[in-house]
This record gives structure tokens, C-alpha cells and sequence, in this order.
């Protein structure tokens, strides 16, 4: 432990520690100073009494209608391994705790640090994609880390040299976590130009433009993590025809803001349902099923255009004009709502904030469907042969894993990583020099 310490940053590393009448104030290694209360120091206690070191959550020990509210303690000192150790006196005489000093860190609230939340990189056309090689993410951690971390930065990238194959598909998307499940029977999906039956009911699949969209805006929770691998492309006319379209709707929504505070107002503010109807799909579940399957769900959902979190940040973006179902809004509002939803279509229409691109075979497109919107340029010529394969990937299932990477990467023990948020996390994985 001891060589550890010499190689952890100063910002982690115990300088000296101060006592006061209701908590202990911790000087750091690199000037900063950082004040703990005694009693949220007792209630975050990790000893075997209060925390349950197998199930990483509090245990029967941990009783807050009997914990003393102004503990008092006996003895505070930096142990050998700069932890904060602490014996209690008073009504908790011979409990003993011990905080490792990086966790301590991370939880100082007065560290400009922890409350400025990694802001995600805004872009327009002439953002540089990343792309990673599909062996890479299966088999290195780290370029796996580095790939999720670009979803959270741009929200978008192109996994290249993927297998042609759907078991390949699944194991990529594996990698992170189950896939999501979909209202439809089968959670990968086909798009392929050669079927009529689908061309007769989905849009993607149809001649001409398909508009930049979330999916499943319809839905309660959207999907989090959209995969599209491209298994086909065959343009006989060697045409730009079929070139994928990406839009980066946390942009938008800054546009939006700067240009007509009002018409951001409404569109975080007003809802705009949308719907989805389908009582006659069939599709086939598998090679032994001697037919296909029928299939039906109806949703209905009231979205804001533009959600915010707690602190008025832009978090999801729901747009899909093609499931917009007449507006539930004050007639007063109708005109003005409309306007400001047109504004953001046009805005998703801009060259200058369109990046296009031609997804080849092997290559795998990733997006963020809170935050990217997606499409493609038109098709107009029948002789052109288009096939990808799709799934989806809940939100939650992406930040795990990434937490999970994250942690690991910080190279302390789950007793202290469990609990921690995401900043956090991104802070400890990058404690060392």
C-alpha cells in the first residue's frame, strides 16, 4: 500500500488533519482543504458493524434512530496508509473507523472539481468521428472505456471490421450488456431494402429521405444506445445515395436557446405526444419456426422535446416527427409551440450541423439516442441494395458497464467505489501520476 500512496496524485494524499467541535477538517497534499461533519462521517462508516461488505450495502448495525447526532470522537489520526482513522467516544465508545483518503476526497462537496459535471462535447458537420476497431473493443478494457467515454462525449461512433454476421453483432453489443427488449418478438431487427412488407409500414425503409429521429419516442424510457451495422451496400448508379446522417440535438438545443429563449421555453416546457400503432406485424423468430409469429402493441407517451435534469441541463432530446400525434396544449400556445418545433426541424435539416457518411459492410454505427439524432440521405433508385442490422442497448445498461470500467481503473476496492457518482468515478480513475 505504502508504494501506492507515493504514486497517487497530491489532490489524494492526506497533509495534515485539524479537529473541531463538530467535525474534522483535512488539509491535502495539494492546498486543498476540505471539511467533514462528525456525524456524516459516522453515518458513512464502512465497518463490518454498519456496512455489509458482501452485499456492499448498509447493514442491521447501521441503525439511525439510535446513532447519537453530535458523535464525539476519542481519537483522530492518520494511520500508516494515510487513511483517516478515528476511534468514537460517547455514546459509540470503541467504534472504530477508518476512510480511505481518495474516497474522502471525491466526497469534499466545497471541490469545484466534483460539481462541475463533465460538460459533453457539442458539435456540427465538421465533427471527427472516432472509430474503433471491432477486435480492440472485444478484447482490450481500456479501448473499450475509451469507446464508451466517446458516447459520452460526442454520443456517437463507428465501430469498423465487425464480422458480417449477426452472432458477431450480439456479442459487440454483449460486451457492454444484455440488449434491450423490444415490443417486436426478436431484439435484432433487419432493414433491407428487398422487403416489401416492411417498405409497406417503416419509413427506413422506404424510397427517398429518411429524417434525422430518436427512436421509440412513443415509449416511456426511450431506447439508450442505438447499433446499426451495415451487412450491404451495392449502389450500381455510384451515387451519394444512402449516406448516413447524424445531428447532435444537444447542439440544437443550445441554438435553440441562444437565438429565441422563448421557443426553448416551450420546448422544455410543452408537451408533444407521440403514438405508435401496430396490430398486424408478423415476423419470423427463428429458422425452426415454420411461419412467422403476429405480433401487435399500442404506445402513447407525452414528451418535451427538450429535457432537462435537476440543474437545467439538457439531458434527452425526443423528436421523431413521423410518430407526432396532434398536440394536447392551450389554444393560446398552439402557434407559438409549432413555431418553435419547426425551428428545430429546420435546424435538423442545416447542412452545417449534418455530419454524412457512407456506412460501409463491417462497419457498426453507434449513437446515443438521448442525444444524437440520425437518418440518411435519400434513395431513389430501386437497383440500389441496402441491408443493416439493429439493436438497441438500455441507458442504464451503457452507464454501468462504464462505471464498472471506470472503477476498476482506480484500482481500489469495491467497498469505496460502490455509491460513487459518475464524476466521481471520473476523478478516481485518474488519481495516479
Amino acid at each position: 500500500m505504502t508504494t501506492l500512496l507515493r504514486q497517487l496524485k497530491p489532490a489524494f494524499c492526506i497533509k495534515s488533519i485539524a479537529t473541531h467541535d463538530n467535525g474534522v477538517e483535512i488539509t491535502w497534499k495539494d492546498g486543498h482543504q476540505s471539511f467533514y461533519h462528525h456525524l456524516w462521517l459516522l453515518d458513512s462508516c464502512r465497518c463490518p458493524k454498519f456496512f455489509q461488505r458482501d452485499t456492499l450495502s448498509l447493514n442491521s448495525g447501521h441503525d439511525l434512530l439510535k446513532m447519537p447526532l453530535n458523535p464525539t470522537p476519542q481519537e483522530v489520526t492518520i494511520d500508516r496508509e494515510g487513511n483517516l482513522d478515528i476511534v468514537w467516544g460517547g455514546q459509540e465508545t470503541g467504534h472504530h473507523s477508518v476512510f480511505d483518503p481518495s474516497w474522502l476526497r471525491v466526497h469534499c462537496y466545497d471541490d469545484p472539481a466534483l460539481k462541475q459535471k463533465s460538460k459533453p462535447q457539442l458539435w456540427d458537420a465538421s465533427v471527427s468521428i472516432s472509430y474503433f476497431d471491432y477486435h480492440e473493443v472485444m478484447n482490450d478494457d481500456d479501448v473499450l472505456l475509451s469507446y464508451l467515454n466517446q458516447l459520452v462525449e460526442l454520443g456517437v461512433a463507428v465501430i469498423e471490421n465487425a464480422p458480417n454476421d449477426e452472432q458477431s453483432f450480439r456479442a459487440l453489443i454483449e460486451r457492454v450488456g444484455p440488449l434491450r427488449q423490444r415490443y417486436h418478438p426478436t431484439n435484432v431487427f433487419t432493414m433491407d431494402r428487398k422487403n416489401a412488407v416492411a417498405q409497406a409500414i417503416q419509413h427506413s425503409y422506404q424510397l427517398g429521405r429518411l429524417r434525422n429521429h430518436t427512436d421509440v419516442t412513443a415509449y416511456d424510457i426511450p431506447t439508450g444506445i442505438q447499433f446499426l451495422q451495415c451487412t450491404l451496400y451495392d449502389n450500381p448508379d455510384n451515387d451519394r445515395q444512402a449516406y448516413s446522417t447524424v445531428v447532435d440535438g444537444f447542439k440544437l438545443a443550445e441554438v435553440i436557446k441562444t437565438e429565441n429563449p422563448y421557443f426553448f421555453e416551450l420546448l422544455t416546457t410543452e408537451y408533444i405526444p407521440a403514438g405508435r400503432r401496430r396490430l398486424s406485424v408478423e415476423e419470423k423468430l427463428s429458422e425452426n419456426d415454420s411461419g412467422p409469429r403476429k405480433y401487435e402493441w399500442e404506445a402513447y407517451r407525452r414528451n418535451h422535446l427538450i429535457n432537462l435534469d435537476e440543474n437545467g441541463e439538457v439531458y434527452q432530446i425526443r423528436y421523431n416527427h413521423n410518430t407526432r400525434i396532434p398536440l394536447e396544449v392551450s389554444y393560446d400556445k398552439i402557434q407559438d409551440l409549432l413555431t418553435a418545433y419547426r425551428r428545430f426541424s429546420q435546424l435538423l435539416q442545416d447542412p452545417d450541423y449534418n455530419a454524412e457518411f457512407l456506412l460501409t459492410p463491417g462497419q457498426v454505427l453507434v449513437v446515443n439516442n438521448w442525444r444524437v439524432l440520425h437518418g440518411r440521405t435519400g434513395i431513389w433508385s430501386p437497383s440500389l441494395k441496402r441491408s443493416l442490422l439493429g439493436a438497441y442497448l438500455e441507458e442504464e445498461t451503457f452507464r454501468c458497464r462504464r462505471r464498472i470500467l471506470l472503477g476498476e481503473k482506480t484500482g481500489m476496492s469495491n467497498l469505496w467505489l460502490m455509491g460513487c457518482s459518475d464524476r466521481a468515478l471520473e476523478i478516481l480513475a485518474d488519481r495516479y501520476v
